[in-house]
């Protein structure tokens, strides 16, 4: 009951009979030529046996038995892909994850805006202070160091540019659905955002899209950047300068192409309002031309139907569309990367600047340099990124990474404290199973530069790994050696940390049972001499000394409330820092990729998460339009968002009250989703009552007693005591 993934993922464990007996049926009984596993993922490259060298013994063999086992699976997913490949035998076919569209603005959020514009043209006291309460009512909070109605304003236009230009994925994706013009507007207009097209002439790099655009109207790209949080001018220059990408993309994506692409109207266009010569951007052109072509000729039907004729599915890497363009057309089968490469320069140099904004960041609103910083490394996003989140701990070690004569990154060494201009960063990693099987290499590089940091002869006020390991090994009774284990993880053949699962079943009465059952799961270390061991020890003495938490998101398409795994692992560890420490660390995350500023706290997160997505009619009508799924889809994330309550009480209760609003307390609504999946409508009513019994919303009665009356009557439904 502890482990309820026991059955699933267990070492030891078998499957249940169930499980094993529907396997032998489809080979056996129904005489199946092949198996086709759909969606990402399932059990059965996690069943029990060997991560690799796979035999007879281990249940995914006896499993699947012969047959070919062909497996749909999102492009943006390569490392648990890389797992269905080595455990399942499994050709994958990717799919292309759904489309990305600006979120926009919506209700009380647009009129906001319209009252922030309204004051630009005219300011005026009693404007300034309707929009103060306008933004109260709307549950927006913004910390300002003015006091001015100025600043103040400048701080919630910034807020709303973060909302209505965030890249939110709508909907479901279809085998075999083109993206319409509008989803390619936003996806080639992203893709033009962040990778820079050559010279026509030189073949050097040109500047991005965005920052052409800003130069011909004889702005400072990068200065904006730094000033749109505070300065209102520059956020009007950054929403020009959107409009202008916006309705270039449109024209090109409208353009004619017979018998040749024809870009006369999208390069007048922005040579009349942006002073971009015509033929400077050919080559962007036709490389989002191709793109274009790629996205909307896919072989994902194709593709399953020549595999199963025995035909060969051609290679593809796993990667978002924005990182990797390569990754379209899907339909193809998803390879990961050479681990002996990672972290590469560019991971590196990008791992770096996040980490000096990092601490910068910490600095200034902690009042000085943490001494222990617990970070998160998952296998997707480090595949994805070719390794930014080592780069990122390598960085905060104040060491690099060194390649060999073949360009193989082998091996680590410190960067001279002078060299380095500040004390060494303390590092407790979290790393998840599938990071522990995919860079078992980076794992001993990552273990090494900590351990050289702890051994180096360097002042304990310049290297905090070695203050902490020397106070370590002290208290335990230890050598240097076991006190600077930093790097931990599941037992070898066991994934995740469980407090998902007690959280979503509501299975635990008080937080020392979410920061007992992380610290049982992920307290395994690896070392050269003894191999795998409980170092529970070493990891609550490490926890307990640190200062923030940190992990980079995997990208737009899988924000912090779109998967339980976030909360599970962030969640878990601040959580468990709480728990050892006394006080709760401040907790950061890191956009993928971002426009201005990558770093943001959780609490700004679950905001801009809920407002963006969640809450935004955009967005959950693009759900709803796929029936039950669509409402289990959100379902899911009113449960994900909750887990952040129950692990850093990160949820204001504006989101609560919103949720309640949006889809219970609307009676129209409400009955549109419970048609469609009772269940899940039932469940967020059950949340929303747990959220307030925890004590993590404070809602007023009334509001309470209609929930209470609404769960009754769908708990009345599905056990068919009365219809609807």
């Amino acid at each position: 009951e502890r482990d309820p993934m026991r059955l699933l993922m267990g070492k030891g464990a078998s499957p249940h009979h169930g499980f094993a007996a529907f396997y032998t049926w489809i080979d056996q009984v129904y005489g199946a030529d092949a198996v086709l596993h759909f969606g990402t993922h399932g059990a059965l490259e996690f069943m029990p046996g060997k991560q690799t060298g796979i035999s007879a013994d281990c249940w995914p063999s006896r499993l699947l038995g012969a047959l070919p086992n062909y497996y749909f699976y999102s492009v943006n997913n390569p490392s648990e892909g890389s797992i269905a490949k080595r455990r399942g035998a499994a050709t994958l076919i990717s799919y292309m994850a759904p489309p990305l569209q600006q979120a926009g603005l919506y209700k009380g959020l647009r009129l906001l805006k319209d009252s922030i514009d309204n004051y630009h043209r005219h300011p005026g006291d009693e404007l300034a202070e309707d929009i103060r309460t306008q933004a109260q009512k709307l549950g927006i909070s913004v910390a300002v160091d003015d006091s001015s109605a100025d600043a103040y304003i400048a701080a919630l236009g910034h807020e709303l540019i973060q909302v209505e230009h965030r890249m939110i994925p709508m909907g479901l994706h279809v085998l075999g659905k083109a993206p319409s013009n509008g989803e390619l507007v936003d996806i080639l207009a992203l893709v033009a955002s962040f990778n820079p097209a050559a010279h026509p002439k030189t073949g050097e790099k040109l500047r991005t899209l965005p920052a052409l655009i800003a130069e011909g109207l004889g702005l400072n790209y990068e200065v904006l950047q730094e000033t749109i949080k505070i300065d209102s001018a520059a956020q009007e220059h950054w929403e020009h300068i959107e409009e202008i990408v916006h309705s270039a993309m449109t024209l090109f994506v409208d353009a004619p192409r017979s018998p040749k692409l024809d870009t006369r109207a999208v390069d007048g266009y922005l040579h009349a309002h942006a002073r971009i010569p015509a033929g400077l951007l050919v080559n962007l052109w036709n490389s989002l031309d191709d793109l274009r072509s790629r996205l909307i000729h896919d072989h994902e039907v194709e593709g399953l139907l020549h595999g199963l004729e025995a035909g060969y599915i051609p290679p593809s890497p796993g990667n978002d569309v924005v990182r990797n363009e390569a990754v379209a057309p899907t339909g193809r089968n998803i390879h990961a990367l050479d681990p002996m490469r990672v972290p590469n320069a560019v991971s590196t140099t990008a791992g770096t600047k996040l980490v000096d904004q990092m601490l910068a960041r910490l600095v200034q609103e902690q009042g000085g340099l943490p001494e222990t910083v617990a970070m998160i490394l998952w296998g997707t996003d480090n595949l994805k990124s070719d390794g930014e989140g080592v780069a990122q701990v390598l960085a905060l070690l104040g060491a690099r990474a060194l390649e060999d004569e073949l360009g193989n990154v082998s091996d680590v060494a410190l960067i001279p404290l002078a060299e380095l201009n500040r004390p060494r960063i303390d590092v407790v990693m979290t790393v998840s199973g599938i990071f522990r099987d995919l860079f078992h290499h980076q794992m001993n590089l990552l273990d090494k530069a900590v351990r050289l940091a702890a051994e180096a002869p360097e002042s304990v006020e310049r290297n905090f790994v070695r203050k902490h390991t020397l106070a370590h090994a002290a208290d335990l009774g230890i050598s240097i050696h076991e006190a600077a284990t930093r790097v931990f993880s599941n037992a070898p053949g066991a994934y995740g940390a469980n407090i998902n699962h007690l959280i979503e079943s509501s299975n635990w009465e008080n937080d020392n049972e979410l920061s007992d059952m992380f610290m049982t799961r992920k307290s395994y270390a690896y070392s050269r001499k003894s191999g795998w061991s409980n170092q529970r020890a070493i990891m609550e003495r490490s926890l307990a000394t640190v200062d923030a938490a940190f992990q980079n998101i995997d990208s737009f398409e899988i924000g912090i409330s779109d998967v339980d795994h976030y909360y599970e692992y962030l969640g878990g560890v601040s959580k468990s820092v709480e728990t050892l420490s006394g006080k709760r660390p401040p907790v950061l995350v890191a956009d993928a990729f971002s426009l201005n500023d990558r770093l943001s706290s959780l609490e700004q997160m679950v905001r801009l998460e809920s407002r963006a997505k969640l809450l935004n009619p955009k967005w959950y009508e693009s759900m709803l339009a796929h029936g039950y799924e669509g409402v289990r889809e959100i379902e899911h994330r009113v449960s994900n968002t909750y887990g952040w309550s129950a692990t850093n009480d990160a949820v204001e209760g504006w989101v609560y009250q919103d949720v309640a609003g949006t889809f219970l307390l609307d009676k129209e609504m409400r009955e549109r989703m419970a048609r469609a999946n009772p269940h899940a409508t039932a469940a967020i009513a059950r949340r929303l009552l747990e959220a307030d019994s925890r004590g993590f919303w404070d809602a007023d009665d009334e509001t309470i007693e209609q929930l209470k009356e609404i769960y009754v009557d769908l708990e009345d439904r599905l056990e068919g005591i009365v219809t609807a």
